[in-house]
């Protein structure tokens, strides 16, 4: 025999969802409190640490970030640490992890050898770029990045990798530099890449890269 509490009646279920209803709404209700808050209250630039004084409202800051000179580029070597500007971390690399510091020109070849870790400093702009090298099969992947701010404006570089490869033969290959602050490390960079085998005929003693690097017309990065 089925007692009358047992029985649930429309008005019941009515009762319940209406309940739920108001139950959401105010939940909703105190988040957008919430919101309204946060938007009345001022915050410290994220590059604080790297000498920014801003102090503004929520909406304000985001715009601020967007172009905040301080916004720094952090050392590629792995559990580092360090942030600073272009030049800063050129220094930082030079004195402290003792890579080369190699200065050239746009559209101009140099030389440098594949497996010592060096910085590419453009002596006109002061842009950093630098030759990411993996194990990659049987041989060693090549590939380069552009060291600069996230917020830096867009600007598009190219570069080409040349090896010799025995007698009249070489490995060469073009792509477009992947830019990158470094935030988040080393190991998201691009999937395209100069495979050096590890045997290669007429490079066995050096292995030295032939590099030049492009910077495309103002104006050509955004078309």
């Amino acid at each position: 025999m089925v007692s009358l509490s047992q029985i649930t009646s429309p008005c019941s279920c009515f009762t319940k969802y209406i309940l739920a209803v108001l139950q959401r709404t105010r939940h909703l209700l105190e988040v957008l409190r919430q919101e309204e808050f946060l938007y009345g209250i001022s915050f410290s630039c994220r590059n604080e640490q790297n000498g920014c004084n801003a102090f503004l409202l929520h909406d304000q800051m985001r715009v601020h970030e967007q172009s905040c000179h301080h916004e720094p580029c952090f050392c590629p070597v792995p559990r580092c640490g360090f942030a600073g500007k272009t030049y800063e971390l050129e220094s930082h690399l030079a004195t402290l992890h003792r890579w080369d510091v190699v200065k050239f020109r746009y559209g101009e070849s140099f030389e440098v050898p594949v497996h010592k870790p060096a910085v590419f400093c453009c002596e006109d702009f002061g842009e950093l770029f630098h030759i990411v090298s993996s194990r990659e099969g049987y041989g060693t992947a090549l590939s380069m990045i552009c060291i600069r701010p996230d917020n830096a404006c867009q600007e598009e570089f190219t570069y080409e990798l040349k090896m010799l490869a025995g007698g009249r033969h070489r490995l060469q290959m073009q792509s477009t530099v992947w830019n990158t602050s470094l935030r988040y490390g080393i190991g998201e960079g691009t999937d395209v890449f100069l495979l050096v085998p590890d045997k290669l005929p007429g490079n066995e003693s050096g292995s030295v890269v032939e590099v030049c690097i492009n910077k495309a017309p103002a104006g050509a990065a955004s078309q």
